[in-house]
C-alpha cells in the first residue's frame, strides 16, 4: 500500500504542478497551433528534459546559487533575455496559410523537430522561476522513507527517485495533452485568429522577460550599492 501510495502522490503531484500557469504553457500551446502536434510533443520532450536536469541540480543543492546576489543577478538577466527573444520571434512569426478545404500548412522536416526540443530545452531552463518551482517537489520527495515491494526493502533514496520520476512523467504526459488539444483547436481557427494568439503570446513572454531582467536591477542592484 505504502508503494502504490508514492505513485497516487507523484501522480496528484504532478497534475497540481501541469495546472500551474506559464511561460512554458503559453509557449508549448503558441507551438502546437503554429506548428503542429508533433512539432508542440518535441518541445514539451524539450522542457521534460530540463525539468529532469532541474529536478537533479535541485536535489544537489544547486538551487543555492539563488542566495548569491550575483549569480542570482546574472541568472535573471541571462533568463530575461532569453524570454525576451523568444517574445520578439513569436511576435514577428508569419500568420499560418490555409488554402479553401486544406489544414493549415504547419509541416516541419526531422531537423527542426530536433530544434524544437533544443528550444523547449532552452525556454525552460531559462526560466529562473522554475528552479523556484522545484524546490518544493524536491522537498517533499526527500521525506519519503523506505517501502516495501513484495519482498524486498526500497531505500529512502529509491522510493524519492520513483516519486520524482511518475511525478516528471506525469507533468510530460499533461503536457503532451495539451499540445493535442491545442493542435485540434487549430483545425477549426482561423489563420488569422492563430495570428493573433502568436501576437499575444510574444507580448506576455516578451513582457515577462523585460519583468526578469528590470526586477534584477531593482530587486538585486542595491544590493551591491549599501
Amino acid at each position: 500500500m505504502a508503494f502504490l501510495k508514492i505513485i497516487v502522490e507523484g501522480i496528484l503531484m504532478g497534475l497540481g504542478l501541469s495546472c500551474v500557469v506559464g511561460p512554458a504553457m503559453f509557449a508549448l500551446i503558441q507551438t502546437s497551433l503554429t506548428s503542429g502536434f508533433k512539432a508542440g510533443t518535441r518541445f514539451a520532450i524539450g522542457i521534460s528534459m530540463s525539468d529532469v536536469m532541474m529536478v537533479s541540480l535541485v536535489t544537489l543543492g544547486v538551487s543555492t546559487l539563488f542566495e548569491n546576489d550575483k549569480y542570482k543577478m546574472a541568472i535573471f538577466i541571462i533568463g530575461g533575455i532569453v524570454m525576451i527573444v523568444f517574445g520578439i520571434f513569436t511576435f514577428f512569426q508569419k500568420m499560418p496559410q490555409k488554402q479553401k478545404g486544406q489544414k493549415l500548412n504547419t509541416s516541419s522536416n526531422g531537423m527542426s523537430y530536433l530544434k524544437f526540443i533544443g528550444k523547449g530545452f532552452l525556454f525552460n531552463i531559462a526560466n529562473p522561476g522554475v528552479w523556484f518551482y522545484w524546490v518544493m517537489p524536491v522537498g517533499i520527495a526527500a521525506t519519503i522513507g523506505e517501502v516495501a515491494l513484495g519482498g524486498a526493502i526500497l531505500t529512502q533514496k529509491q522510493s524519492s527517485l520513483m516519486f520524482l520520476a511518475v511525478m516528471l512523467l506525469t507533468v510530460l504526459s499533461c503536457d503532451i495533452l495539451k499540445c493535442a488539444i491545442a493542435y485540434k483547436l487549430k483545425t477549426v481557427l482561423l489563420p488569422k485568429v492563430i495570428h493573433i494568439i502568436n501576437k499575444v503570446v510574444g507580448v506576455i513572454l516578451t513582457a515577462f522577460g523585460v519583468y526578469l531582467a528590470v526586477s534584477a536591477f531593482f530587486e538585486i542592484t542595491p544590493k551591491f550599492l549599501n
